[in-house]
């Protein structure tokens, strides 16, 4: 999306669209405090988290005033702001070069600023400092959001500038995400604004206004909110309990690790389960992977969530994780079919600057869009480092769960041991179906296998067209990757390793021998990502082999092009035209395939990821049983198995969804505005299949 135009007036900024300034010019932190922030005074002491709502994000002093006033107390804070034309990262830096005392709280905001793509963008600042930013139409906005605000702040340009930002349609809107007694602040004192508020059950009071500004409104919502639409995708439970303390993560793959990351860094007491001899042994055990976003048309939600995913675990990942476990190198998606060349053209055409991906339409062999944030990953060198320090039960084989009086959750396993915790954590991957067996959730396990080949493709940054190639690590080229549902054999294939090479036979002669396998499946370790000498014992297995290998000696594997992955070393073999600004491989005689590995991924059946709450089956069963003829009706407040949650059915784009999941997870249990919109929450829901069933009158 287009940057807001800003001039700037000395050290003011202008809208020249508005025909406005962005803020007081006088003493715009003082007003900020005066006129928004100090709402935290009269409820500091009755709450230790807070949820803001705020209506105009503008160059972000308020919510810098507040993060400064936040950053290192014992309270939370949860910061959700709407823009429609959001400034440009070096605008704003402009901006905050006059404002030195909030120098601390800016810089780190500047360096966590999403690229400026329509939707939601989760920042997480600090371990009690959430920003949610909106980028969209406050109207449409409002209506993706889902949770209650203990205060909104009311900023945008004048109302004599920005109409629609200010309607009795928006203050009804704000006012069905306010508590009981949620203050609205802004510096207006409009009379139509006033009358709005009044017609949306608010009290209004008129407050002296700041400096020069005689008046200000204040208002207090005493009405009653709508009940939602759908209620039966809510989120909220009636019957939440106490404050969690503890929680228990059954599964040791990325989406578990990350989770008890997130729930850990919330100050939970948390432990992870796993069946196998230690973590990251089935999918997640990978010896590379790509962190790239599934590319669908603009506005199709499955595409949304990914971007959305995609966005959050690069910021994750970067944050928490070093350059052992993901090296942020970029990632190209080739358009090697007709539908993601007609994708490419519709982003072309709807949002071509949206600062996640470049496309390249001259690419050779294929279109392509170079990923900016892209990321060579190394899955279990991840979740070592996300679990690490939190206690890890192995030889943990999770058998069922009861829950107990007063809300907690005991964990049950197969060795007799039981474990009671707060909060409960499903994350167990392909082995999902047998633990939703009695539910309406249609899951199913699908087969992969990577084949490793010793290096062979000279390319600084993994690509994906029908295979995927990942740069050399430790001595070992990772392509993959292939798709069986629910076909179940641990051992590898030598049909599955040809057609791996097949899928990527653009960027090889189509020649390969087969060596002595190593078998990387099950419960088998690589051991080439955590042991210098058992690196180095690799690279020499693979030195004695190379007279079948036809490798350029001069090539530095660790040398990088910017935006130009895969460096043209040879021309003689090229079997792709070499004019390409972005794809010509060294192209060798032979490929030495060095061994494969066999993982299960567990898919959903519409290829969205099962997050959320556990819902109760019966009681959705026998309440929304009617839903053919009542769905427009009032219906009872979904029932939801209390604290146990789930993050499975992540695909092969766990290490986007992992992320979103864990993230998720922890706004359900610490009733957190949610990081994603609220059409696209409904589409993560675990009940969707039961619904859509019963909307059909199916039972």
């Amino acid at each position: 999306m287009k940057s807001a135009r800003v001039v700037f007036r000395g050290a003011v900024p202008f809208s020249p669209d508005f025909d406005d300034i962005y803020f007081n010019t006088d003493d715009p932190i003082g007003q900020s405090e005066y006129v928004f922030n100090s709402v935290f005074d009269e409820i500091w002491e009755k709450k230790s988290e807070f949820n803001v709502l705020e209506a105009g994000f503008g160059a972000g002093l308020n919510f810098l005033c507040a993060f400064k006033r936040f950053k290192n107390s014992d309270k939370f804070l949860n910061f959700v702001s709407i823009e429609k034309t959001p400034i440009a990262r070096d605008d704003l830096a402009k901006i905050y070069a006059n404002f030195s005392e909030l120098a601390d709280v800016s810089g780190e905001f500047l360096d966590a600023y999403p690229p400026l793509i329509r939707g939601f963008h989760r920042l997480n600042l600090a371990p009690n400092v959430t920003l949610t930013l909106c980028f969209g139409d406050v109207d449409e906005v409002l209506d993706e959001l889902s949770f209650i605000a203990d205060a909104v702040f009311m900023d945008g340009f004048a109302p004599a500038k920005n109409e629609a930002m200010w309607s009795e349609r928006v203050c009804a809107k704000i006012a069905n995400l306010c508590a009981l007694g949620a203050s609205v602040c802004t510096y207006s004192a409009s009379g139509a604004l006033k009358r709005a508020l009044q017609n949306s059950g608010f009290e209004v009071n008129l407050l002296k206004g700041y400096g020069k500004k005689r008046e200000m409104l204040r208002a207090k919502f005493v009405g009653e909110r709508q009940a939602e639409g759908e209620i039966w995708f809510s989120r909220f439970d009636p019957a939440a309990t106490v404050a969690p303390k503890t929680a228990l993560v059954i599964g040791g793959g990325v989406a578990g690790c990350v989770c008890a990351f997130k729930l850990r860094q919330r100050g939970l007491d948390v432990t992870i389960a796993e069946k196998r001899s230690d973590i990251a042994l089935n999918g997640s055990g990978n010896h590379c992977g790509i962190l790239m976003p599934l590319i669908t048309k603009p506005t199709v939600n499955l595409g949304r969530m990914h971007m959305n995913a995609f966005l959050q675990a690069a910021r994750f990942y970067g944050q928490n994780l070093g350059a052992q476990e993901i090296e942020f190198c970029g990632a190209t998606d080739y358009a090697y079919e007709q539908k993601t060349l007609e994708r490419f053209y519709e982003w072309r055409e709807f949002d071509a600057d949206n600062g996640v991906f470049e496309l390249k339409f001259d690419d050779e062999p294929y279109a392509s869009a170079f990923i900016f944030n892209g990321a060579k990953a190394r899955p279990r060198k991840m979740c070592k480092a996300a679990s690490m320090g939190i206690k890890t039960l192995l030889n943990c084989e999770f058998t069922g769960f009861e829950t107990l009086e007063g809300g907690a959750v005991r964990a049950h396993f197969k060795d007799g041991r039981s474990i009671d915790a707060d909060v409960l954590v499903l994350a167990i991957g392909s082995e999902s179906m047998e633990l939703f067996a009695d539910y309406d959730i249609r899951l199913s396990s699908v087969r992969g296998q990577v084949t490793h080949i010793a290096p062979a493709v000279w390319t600084s940054a993994p690509f994906s067209a029908k295979g995927y190639v990942c740069p050399p690590a430790d001595g070992v080229q990772v392509i993959g990757a292939t798709y069986d549902r629910n076909l179940f054999l641990d051992e590898p294939r030598s049909s599955d390793d040809e057609k791996n090479l097949a899928d990527v036979a653009e960027f090889l002669d189509g020649k390969f021998t087969k060596s002595e396998r190593l078998n990387l499946s099950g419960e088998q370790d690589l051991n080439l990502t955590t042991d210098p000498d058992g690196a180095a014992e690799n690279l020499n297995r693979l030195e004695a082999s190379r007279n079948d290998i036809n490798l350029s000696k001069n090539t530095d594997l660790r040398a990088k092009t910017a935006g130009n992955p895969v460096q043209a070393r040879d021309a003689s073999n090229l079997t792709v035209p070499e004019k390409s600004s972005n794809i010509a491989a060294k192209i060798p005689q032979n490929v030495r395939i060095i061994g494969s590995k066999v993982g299960y991924r567990s898919y959903s059946g519409d290829r969205f990821p099962l997050i959320g709450r556990l819902y109760d089956e019966d009681f959705y069963k026998d309440s929304y049983k009617s839903l053919l003829w009542t769905k427009s009706k009032s219906n009872p407040h979904p029932k939801y198995v209390p604290n146990v949650y789930v993050s499975t059915a992540h695909g092969s784009r766990g290490l986007c969804t992992a992320v979103l999941g864990a993230e998720l997870i922890c706004d359900l249990v610490f009733d957190r505005p949610l990081c994603i919109e609220k059409s696209l929450f409904d589409e993560l829901h675990l009940a969707r299949f039961l619904v859509r069933k019963l909307k059909k009158g199916l039972k």
